[in-house]
């Protein structure tokens, strides 16, 4: 079974990506201000958005009051919802992070699979009580 990746732009098995995403502290102790945090990072996806599963990984800077530093997530998304141009997943996995003495947590995911290149999400941390959303953007 080949797998393709490079070629023409609906056979790429593996794509990679530029991500963005606002992450929102859900505790009552900061001032709403001091809640949120900016993510820039890249991201690698095995699969298509016509196959069930997809493999993503990534690298991400987050910066904020609350965290600052590299986060490593790495993710499995179920295609449950699969159209001819998108689809739409639940996902979970898990973030490493190497922040002080916190190494990551568990992170579950929904979010739509547009035209093999668009990629939004809303995500949730619970033991962060962490809910964010996202956007990448697969080459």
């Amino acid at each position: 079974m080949p797998l393709s990746l490079i070629g023409q732009s609906g056979n790429k098995t593996v794509r990679f990506g530029a991500d963005a995403s606002l992450d929102c502290f859900l505790d009552t102790d900061n001032l709403p201000s001091s809640n949120f945090s900016g993510g820039l990072g890249v991201r690698a996806r095995w699969g298509k958005q016509d196959q069930w599963l997809n493999l993503v990984g990534g690298l991400r800077f987050i910066y904020g009051p609350r965290l600052q530093g590299f986060q490593v997530p790495i993710m499995l998304n179920a295609n449950l919802l699969k159209l001819e141009k998108a689809s739409a997943y639940l996902g979970a996995g898990y973030e490493f992070d190497f922040i002080g003495t916190y190494w990551g947590c568990m992170k579950f995911q929904t979010g739509l699979l547009a035209n093999e290149h668009f990629d939004f999400r809303v995500f949730f941390k619970p033991y962060q009580a962490d809910l964010g959303i996202g956007f990448t953007y697969y080459f």
